[in-house]
């Protein structure tokens, strides 16, 4: 078994790193053939999750909301949006090629990938912070069933959700002053 040492002092000039983590996480992925015409829907749907007056305009927001100010008259409709716009804090695309079995037989794909890894930046008990909490409604709804709706073409889109994923990161942290 390796000895765990103390975390040594960078030398003057260099960069220190802090170990956050293993956390809770969640990972999603959101599995769409890649098509041309597809590319400014992909836009406007991922730029979108940054913009919280574009996510109030999303219907099956808007039909959330009506539903749970039915249920809860002191909804924080505006605190939901906040973390809903907040909870997506980026995403990654790569593509893929692979082989499908569809009706008609086996058909060669080329599909886009959006990941999608959602983690609480800090107190996980703060309901405006509890990002794993939403993250199922943001990707599920706001990501895959937008794209399935608006685009209404496509037989089938993929949505994964990875179960139990552990999050680590190193991040930089400042060098203290004076030394």
């Amino acid at each position: 078994m390796p000895s765990r040492r103390p975390p040594r002092k960078p030398a003057q000039g260099q960069v220190a790193y802090t170990l956050e983590g293993p956390k809770p996480a969640r990972m999603y992925e959101v599995i769409l053939p890649k098509k041309l015409g597809y590319f400014g829907k992909f836009e406007e749907v991922l730029e979108d999750l940054f913009s919280e007056q574009a996510i109030r305009e999303i219907p099956f927001v808007r039909d959330a909301i009506a539903d749970r100010h039915r249920h809860d008259p002191a909804f924080d409709e505006d605190g939901w949006i906040k973390t809903l716009c907040q909870a997506s804090r980026g995403y990654s695309i790569y593509e893929m090629d692979g082989r499908y079995l569809s009706s008609t037989g086996p058909i060669d794909e080329r599909v886009l990938v959006i990941r999608f890894i959602f983690h609480n930046p800090s107190d996980h008990t703060d309901p405006a912070t509890d990002f794993l909490a939403v993250s199922l409604e943001v990707v599920n709804h706001l990501v895959a069933h937008r794209f399935a709706h608006e685009l209404g073409v496509e037989e089938e889109i993929w949505f994964v959700e990875y179960h139990m994923p552990q999050l680590s990161i190193w991040r930089k942290t400042r060098e203290e002053q004076g030394g």
